[in-house]
């Protein structure tokens, strides 16, 4: 039965009745149902209602866990529903990604990563069983991550030229460890390697927690890092930092220098998150995610967190953080042609 033939029998119902009910009464009662199926779809229509899955491709304890983390804790309390954290790890971000492209578009999957997975695997072969330029909706860059080289205290380099005459004198010596194959830090130490003209054997580890976990139990002597996963070690002297990633110095370690200043091209690479969600996602969704995660930057307790884990509180929406992508894809794909990596074990 349909709404309006079960008004239209309403007011039949309520013509016929008898005196005792007046027509005020009656007008009351009328309106009470018409507004009814309206009061309903509103709450039907409401979002979110139920907990979200948050999908981190990558172990815990390295950056996109730790702001994943931070916004599901913080967006979570403000919408009254639960943010679950999954790391699904394995093939440097790319199962995880996988996951949440074969998810249901209905906003309660939400993929939070760096570029790995997404403007980066598809340049290697075999290619991810995804497209993450077409099967994945941009939501909004949140962040990124200052990253900086250590070496083991064991090793007597205090900037990156000593190092690089180091591993000059001993080419089989020195190894050098990433988050994954494939994975950005990895190619950024190729690029490093090629123009300071050094060859490194490379260890790739299952995220950065275990990376960093190889450089202090000495199985390898080289490391590019975000400054959160090795900041603590560094104050320890466990590690030392011997350059910077970054265009200029970081105010947390003003002496140390950046690879311009160490006699290396800049790199001009930014390890950013981002949020994404399956490409079918209704619009009203994914905006609703964007100016949410936009407005953290306005957050006191997201800027003062994000700043004392070394991130860097920055966001662009939906359409810059597209562009920024593009310009990524084509730098990537120059970068794995140029040095020939491959993540063929």
């Amino acid at each position: 039965m349909t709404i309006c033939m079960a008004i239209h029998i309403f007011i039949h119902k309520i013509t016929t009745m008898t005196n005792s009910i007046s027509r005020r009464n009656a007008t009351k009662a009328l309106g009470a149902v018409a507004l009814w199926p309206l009061v309903s779809a509103s709450q039907t229509q409401k979002y979110p209602n139920k907990s979200i899955r948050m999908v981190i491709p990558f172990p815990a304890g390295g950056g996109p866990d730790s702001v994943g983390r931070l916004v599901a804790q913080i967006l979570g309390s403000r919408w009254g529903q639960s943010i679950l954290i999954d790391n699904t790890a394995g093939a440097s971000g790319q199962i995880g990604t996988q996951a949440v492209v074969r998810s249901a578009p209905d906003g309660y999957t939400i993929l939070f990563a760096p570029p790995t997975p997404i403007t980066i695997a598809e340049h290697f072969l075999p290619k991810p069983g995804y497209d993450a330029n077409q099967d994945l909706t941009t939501v909004a860059l949140l962040g990124r991550n200052p990253a900086v080289i250590v070496v083991p205290a064991s090793v007597p380099a205090q900037n990156l030229p000593e190092f690089i005459a180091l591993a000059k004198k001993e080419p089989q010596k020195y190894f050098y460890g990433s988050p994954g194959l494939g994975h950005a830090f990895h190619l950024t130490t190729e690029i490093i390697s090629g123009q300071a003209g050094i060859h490194m054997t490379h260890v790739p580890y299952q995220g950065s927690a275990k990376a960093v976990m190889g450089i202090l139990s000495g199985d390898i002597q080289f490391l590019v890092q975000s400054v959160e996963s090795v900041k603590e070690h560094i104050k320890s002297g466990r590690l030392r930092a011997i350059a910077t990633l970054e265009n200029t110095r970081l105010p947390a370690y003003p002496d140390l220098p950046t690879l311009t200043e160490s006699g290396l091209p800049t790199l001009g690479i930014m390890n950013w998150y981002g949020a994404f969600l399956p490409v079918k996602t209704p619009t009203e969704i994914v905006s609703f995610w964007e100016k949410e995660l936009l407005s953290l930057l306005k957050d006191p307790v997201f800027i003062k967190k994000m700043t004392e884990m070394s991130f860097d509180p920055v966001a662009f929406g939906s359409q810059e953080f597209k562009r920024i992508m593009a310009v990524e894809r084509n730098q990537w794909a120059t970068v794995i042609k140029n040095t020939q990596v491959s993540t063929q074990k």
